[in-house]
């Protein structure tokens, strides 16, 4: 039976079990709090996905190596389903992203579409620049005929569909705007959020309880995370305070190299570079509730999960100008903004942090506080979920 506040359907092909801690997983949750009947579409795969069905109604298709390309098994889905769907969420600016909603909107054309785009947009200044916008997004310039071919298709007949976007972060939207006329008046930021509120979720630690510990957690050594600018930076740091360093993460393997030679070559630092690894999710809130600052050098970055995580348990932030948390360090007082690929300017900013523990214990208050009242994935649906009913009820008007 429909349920009376409508139907919320996210479509994630590869989703997995980590990922309802997250986005994909936690839009439907939370739409089903307010009274939706939610799912997720997903590929068949060897994930059981039980924490996920717990909580929502999974749908699983086909996953074969042909479903997966031509993405048939969804698409059979949206035809057959597409009218009892009200809102179709899906992720990524992508040829199948767009397909979905192209195939939804011309089934149910009163249908809404919401995507939720993860484009950064420093990450343009990097290798990895090509996570940019700009080259395959219509009305852009590309160098293939490929990629020229696609931009008309995707400009003439997909992006309308989509009914309203969303990037992590104010400086990504300002730019998209600017570059895509298509998306003025569509693009809205929607932060990412922290799970505090869930069942069995570690409650918020005590801050007289906090170590001397600093901690990035990530995927440690890849190029965006910059790692090593921490490494550096800890050197220095290391001979002026007490804190040791903490690495969670799986690590990259060409890091594993510069982590050996960095132990050799600095021996007294054996015992107090701690690298643990992956850690499964309640480990690493117990490392949150310990560590007093949650360090991220990132050379770009969106609104990464790891940081409202941190912010909940007491965690000072330390982070880069070029990250989508900038605006709200700043602003809100909970941390310290320096240059990228700084190791000088990091130190400072974590001496500093080190040797004054008001200033420590002032600022994991403010983010405890924004982490709460700003980002927590409860009050981010629930204003995501006035934007879009104030959308679909104008455009009943019209």
């Amino acid at each position: 039976m429909k349920n009376k506040a409508g139907t919320f359907c996210t479509v994630f092909p590869n989703y997995r079990d980590y990922h309802f801690y997250k986005d994909p997983g936690q839009l439907p949750y939370r739409f089903a709090s307010l009274g939706y009947n939610a799912s997720i579409i997903c590929y068949q795969s060897d994930d059981a996905l039980t924490e996920t069905r717990r909580h929502l109604d999974v749908v699983r298709v086909p996953g074969n190596a042909i479903n997966r390309r031509i993405n048939s098994g969804i698409i059979m889905y949206l035809l057959f389903n597409a009218k009892r769907i009200d809102i179709l969420n899906v992720f990524h600016y992508s040829w199948s992203s767009l397909l979905f909603a192209f195939i939804y909107k011309t089934v149910n054309k009163k249908g809404f579409v919401y995507l939720k785009f993860d484009h950064c947009a420093y990450a343009r200044r990097g290798p990895d620049s090509n996570n940019s916008v700009r080259g395959y997004l219509p009305d852009m310039d590309c160098e293939t005929l490929k990629g020229r071919i696609k931009n008309y298709f995707a400009g003439r007949f997909f992006v309308v569909k989509v009914d309203l976007w969303s990037v992590e972060d104010y400086l990504s939207r300002e730019m998209l705007e600017s570059e895509a006329d298509f998306l003025k008046g569509k693009l809205i930021t929607v932060y990412n959020g922290q799970t505090s509120d869930l069942p069995g979720s570690l409650p918020a630690c005590n801050p007289d309880m906090k170590e001397d510990i600093i901690l990035t957690a990530g995927r440690l050594g890849t190029y965006q995370k910059a790692t090593e600018v921490l490494m550096e930076a800890f050197k220095r740091v290391s001979f002026q305070t007490h804190f040791n360093l903490h690495l969670a993460g799986p690590i990259d393997p060409l890091f594993r190299d510069y982590l050996d030679k960095y132990i050799r070559e600095n021996p007294s630092l054996g015992t107090r570079v701690i690298i643990h690894g992956p850690l499964g999710r309640d480990e690493l809130y117990r490392l949150y509730c310990r560590s007093a600052i949650f360090c991220m050098p990132s050379r770009y970055e969106g609104m990464a999960i790891v940081f409202p995580e941190a912010m909940y348990y007491g965690n000072v932030i330390v982070t880069t100008a070029d990250t989508s948390l900038k605006p709200l360090v700043e602003d809100r007082r909970f941390g310290l903004v320096v240059k990228r690929e700084n190791s000088e300017a990091l130190a400072d900013a974590l001496l500093k942090l080190t040797g004054d523990r008001q200033l420590i214990r002032e600022m994991a208050h403010n983010a405890r506080m924004t982490a709460t009242d700003e980002l927590s994935w409860d009050t981010i649906v629930k204003e995501l979920h006035s934007e879009i009913e104030a959308r679909r009820a104008d455009r009943e008007l019209r």
